[in-house]
């Protein structure tokens, strides 16, 4: 397999991993609460699959450091608004 097939093949395992992810994600939200959908669950559902792409996104990208921590900072305020979201709805 030349280098061109790999990294598409790479690419998109690495896509079916984070798909997969949030799928089990809200799956497990789901479960923890009968199955009952809600906006609350939609709420925590983003808070944590935002945590995990962001912190895909820390480790793979080649982002300087300033550029990482502003990204940091609006996705920590972004986290709260939801975060608090989810307390005024649940």
């Amino acid at each position: 397999m030349d280098e061109k097939k790999k990294s598409i093949l790479i690419y998109y395992l690495t896509e079916f991993v984070l798909f997969s992810i949030g799928v089990g994600i809200l799956i497990i939200l789901l479960s923890l609460n009968n199955f009952d959908w809600s906006i609350s669950i939609l709420s925590l559902w983003v808070f944590f699959f935002n945590a995990v792409l962001f912190s895909y996104w820390i480790w793979k990208s080649k982002s300087k450091i300033w550029e990482k921590s502003i990204a940091g900072l609006y996705f920590f305020l972004i986290e709260i608004i939801i975060l608090n979201s989810y307390t005024l709805v649940g």
